[in-house]
């Protein structure tokens, strides 16, 4: 399951079971009991946890109303912002349809992206050139696909070179960035076929440092 699928999914969790724990007694609106008042409690930290994934920044407006709700004082009320938090998340999953959520997922990958560069580059440092090169290959060409993807371009079965002179051509690549891209891609030839001799550790190194600059400015955003 996707990132995306994966948030959708537990926001549609949360909304499922919210008109239960946001219902109060008759009289006064309150929780029925101590276990409803726990419950409810639990489920503002889990919907404000969703709110903080979706929302990287503390001072997005859905991040800032829900961070209010789950540490306020409700007492015996706190239903009430059960049901003050389900409209939000209402909004914010209405809101990931048009493409809010696929932010998410680029910033995961990105991460998971970074990590192996970090393990690659270090690597490189020791003068093992193989490993780095393998690592380097693979996260590069695994970034460029899914800026593919972003951007429209088909890239199944689609060889890299051709990927490269896509993205030139739709303005995501400059003439430079696609000469580098282009080693880079002949650094994860060789390392895919184990071509050791024609792997120059220098070439690796700057394929990391390209890398890089690939997730930071077109995934990390």
């Amino acid at each position: 399951m996707s990132v995306e699928d994966t948030v959708r999914a537990r926001l549609g969790q949360l909304l499922s079971v919210s008109a239960a724990l946001s219902a109060g007694d008759n009289k006064h609106g309150q929780v029925t009991s101590e276990q409803q008042r726990h419950d409810c409690s639990a489920w503002l930290v889990s919907a404000q946890n969703v709110v903080c994934l979706v929302c990287e920044s503390p001072t997005a407006p859905y991040r800032v109303k829900a961070d209010r709700l789950a540490t306020a004082q409700h007492g015996w009320r706190i239903n009430d912002a059960v049901g003050e938090m389900a409209s939000i998340l209402r909004s914010l999953l209405t809101d990931a349809d048009v493409g809010l959520l696929s932010s998410v997922a680029d910033r995961a990958r990105a991460k998971t992206f970074d990590d192996f560069l970090d393990h690659g580059e270090a690597y490189v440092n020791e003068g093992r050139k193989n490993e780095s090169g393998v690592i380097a290959g693979v996260v590069f060409e695994d970034s460029l696909r899914q800026v593919c993807r972003k951007v429209g371009i088909p890239d199944k079965d689609v060889k890299l070179d051709k990927l490269i002179s896509d993205l030139s051509e739709k303005g995501e690549l400059t003439g430079i960035q696609a000469k580098r891209a282009r080693a880079a891609a002949g650094v994860r030839t060789k390392a895919t076929h184990a071509q050791w001799d024609e792997v120059n550790i220098e070439d690796v190194r700057a394929t990391i440092v390209f890398t890089r600059e690939l997730i930071e400015s077109k995934l990390d955003r």
